[in-house]
């Protein structure tokens, strides 16, 4: 049975089985577990104003509340998984991790505000601020850096829309966990992250009615909008703090197999940081819905850039990118061989066929009370396969965390 108190009623030892925000909001990994410190009381207290415990585990001394019915949770067929206890994060280390998240989710807003001011400002005929920039470009790199699968769910899971700063920084923290991977050295990340923020920088100065045309381009329109490569490049030059990228906005439409704009560049006579580019731009824009096309699944879209290997990008790149992105990358809604719906929540490198998901959904496509994340590397869960990728817009994500 469960009971519903305040947060002003939570003792050490009580289970708590739901909380009354949503999964993102919260500072604990799951919504379900048994309170063993004031710490989690302290965290509850701050982010809740009500929480669900199981009647058996109230402590003594806490104030009666009005009950509420049992769970909803639907009942499980032989197939599905039940999680044991050992199977799920531990408390400290889901507080740990949602810290990063929540860290994670701050530092994205203030860099989306700061973005997004810089655009404007430039939009209207104004200098880039590179001091702006740059501060963004430091948060993001702090963040690839301590904790990359945090940043990577976020980005998956807010709602993607068409503006420009929305998809650069989309881009950026692609660009910077490819370069993590690649090795990269830290002081080169900065460089690479600020080039990945203004790839597209020259595309404010192309008129809205291209931007937003959703039928097929003819000649002159195309020129137009390449133009908007040779228009980036010149409002970067004069920056002493960002001559450093140029080339990186020159080169980044340019094709492994001399098929790209607007040089006509093949091979390794494409810069390395514009190759990588070339890549992530790609993989973004399959991923995000646009006014001309659908986007399509994190899975297809790795798998279309390695249909694509050795023609338009350097084969060896991208098979180090989908390294660093998984088979299933964070933040992916994808359907178990039990019927059970879960999301993707960390990357396994040994075996990235076998992530690390968070179970959302009972094979009858009922919402799951306690959502336990189980590790599909291990062995006991062996049986357990990712049937497919669901479209996280079919399914109301947010309804689900």
């Amino acid at each position: 049975m469960r009971q519903r108190i305040p947060v002003s009623d939570l003792r050490v030892g009580m289970r708590v089985v739901e909380l009354d925000i949503s999964w993102l909001k919260s500072p604990f990994w799951r919504h379900a577990f048994t309170i063993q410190t004031q710490n989690e009381i302290t965290l509850l207290r701050q982010h809740c104003q009500h929480v669900e415990i199981s009647v058996s585990t109230k402590i003594k001394g806490a104030k009666s509340a009005k009950q509420l019915p049992s769970s909803t949770q639907g009942n499980s067929t032989q197939k599905a998984v039940d999680v044991p206890q050992q199977g799920m994060s531990k408390p400290n280390a889901s507080i740990v991790t949602h810290q990063k998240i929540a860290q994670a989710q701050q530092h994205l807003q203030q860099v989306a505000g700061k973005i997004t001011d810089v655009f404007d400002d430039a939009r209207t005929g104004h200098a880039l601020d590179a001091p702006k920039l740059q501060h963004s470009v430091e948060l993001l790199t702090q963040d690839v850096l301590t904790d990359t699968n945090s940043l990577l769910l976020l980005s998956q899971l807010q709602n993607k829309d068409q503006s420009l700063s929305e998809k650069s920084i989309n881009v950026c923290i692609l660009t910077l966990t490819f370069a993590k991977h690649l090795g990269i050295k830290k002081d080169q990340l900065h460089q690479l992250g600020l080039g990945a923020l203004l790839h597209d920088i020259g595309m404010l100065r192309v008129p809205a009615s291209l931007l937003n045309h959703k039928g097929t381009l003819n000649a002159s329109q195309k020129a137009i909008i390449q133009q908007h490569v040779i228009d980036g490049v010149s409002m970067v030059a004069h920056h002493d703090n960002l001559a450093d990228i140029k080339d990186m906005i020159a080169y980044h439409h340019e094709r492994y197999d001399g098929s790209g704009y607007p040089y006509g560049l093949k091979g390794r006579a494409i810069p390395l940081f514009a190759r990588i580019l070339g890549i992530t731009t790609t993989y973004e824009a399959m991923t995000r819905e646009r006014f001309f096309s659908s986007k399509t699944t994190p899975t297809h879209a790795l798998s279309k850039l390695y249909a694509w290997r050795h023609q338009l990008f350097d084969g060896r790149l991208v098979e180090k990118f989908i390294q660093a992105l998984g088979v299933y990358p964070p933040g992916c809604i994808v359907q178990l061989n039990t019927g059970q719906i879960a999301i993707v929540t960390e990357i396994n490198p040994e075996k990235r066929t076998r992530p690390v998901v968070r179970l959302l959904m009972s094979e009858d496509k009922v919402l799951l009370k306690e959502q336990p994340e189980i590790n599909l590397i291990m062995s006991e869960y062996e049986w357990i396969k990712v049937q497919k990728i669901l479209d996280t817009q079919e399914l109301e994500l947010t309804k689900l965390i």
